[in-house]
This record gives C-alpha cells, sequence and structure tokens, in this order.
C-alpha cells in the first residue's frame, strides 16, 4: 500500500477553493491511487494555522473560510514527531550536509539550512527546518511528500529514502 503526507503547500492549495492553484492541486490528489493513505503532519498544521492567525491579526477579524480550512485539515491523519522522526530528521541533514556544504565545520558553515550553498554560483539551498522535518517523516515511514514547492526536490537529491512527488 502507498501512503502520502501532504506538504503545507499542497494542503493550503487543496483546502482552499479560492486559491490559484486549487482546481491542479485537486486534481493531483484525485491521481493517486485509490487504495493510498493520506496524511498530514503536524508541522503543516502548525503553519497552516500560523497562516490563519496571521491573517487574522493583520484583519482584525475572524475568517470563516480559513477557519474551515483548520477543520477541514483534520480529515486526514494527522502525524506527529516522535523519536523515530528525530533520528531520520538528523540521518536526513547529514545527508544534505554531505552533498551541499564544503566545510562540517560548525564554525564555518551557515547556521541556518537555507543558507547553506546549492552551488559554486552563490545561490543558496532555500530549504527550510520544517521541510527537513517533513521529509524526515516521510523517510521515517517510507511515504511519498506531495508538494508543490519544487525546491523540496534538492533534499530528495541529498538521500535517496526521501520520495517527492511534485503537484
Amino acid at each position: 500500500m502507498t501512503g502520502y503526507i501532504y506538504d503545507t503547500s499542497v494542503l493550503s492549495a487543496l483546502l482552499d477553493a479560492a486559491h490559484q492553484r486549487h482546481v491542479d492541486i485537486a486534481r493531483a490528489v484525485a491521481s493517486l491511487p485509490d487504495d493510498a493513505s493520506h496524511f498530514v503532519s503536524a508541522v503543516s498544521l502548525a503553519e497552516l494555522t500560523f497562516g490563519v492567525r496571521m491573517s487574522e491579526a493583520f484583519s482584525s477579524s475572524r475568517l470563516p473560510a480559513l477557519e474551515q480550512m483548520l477543520i477541514d485539515v483534520h480529515t486526514y491523519g494527522v502525524l506527529e514527531i516522535g523519536h523515530h522522526t528525530a533520528t531520520a530528521y538528523a540521518e536526513l541533514k547529514t545527508n544534505l550536509a554531505r552533498r551541499y556544504l564544503l566545510k562540517a565545520n560548525r564554525r564555518d558553515r551557515p547556521r541556518w539550512v537555507e543558507e547553506w550553498p546549492l552551488n559554486n554560483r552563490g545561490q543558496r539551498l532555500q530549504v527550510d527546518e520544517n521541510d527537513l522535518w517533513l521529509c524526515a517523516q516521510a523517510k521515517e515511514r517510507s511515504l511519498t511528500l506531495l508538494t508543490a514547492d519544487g525546491g523540496i526536490q534538492r533534499i530528495a537529491d541529498a538521500d535517496p529514502e526521501v520520495m517527492v512527488l511534485l503537484a
């Protein structure tokens, strides 16, 4: 049986019918195998909740459509982060460092993973810690991460156990 974990980029488009990518993402989700399991990460739940709360904070009102998204997201199984996820995260970040860092010395490497170099032309990796946690959950459970963020492929390129499907 196959399984998928949805990135926040997929969830926000899937749960918001007004989102510009809603139709494309809904079509991608509908094309997944019928017997597949579908999950969201506690990390994506946090990112989605943060987005809703920020929208409310800056609009000075509760937004029923956004609140409904927070209810609808719970139709999927929510995966928690545990000690096995932590192990997968450490392995994944190490593999990322092997692939993209020239030096592993802590004082020579950028503190934030998104600032790690992508190549010798000065481009940065631009994946964040939350992306790593999502990929660690996918790796830990042998799930495919469904994402609309092409940059996440950089993580999968560093670790062959991470399966990514770009929607």
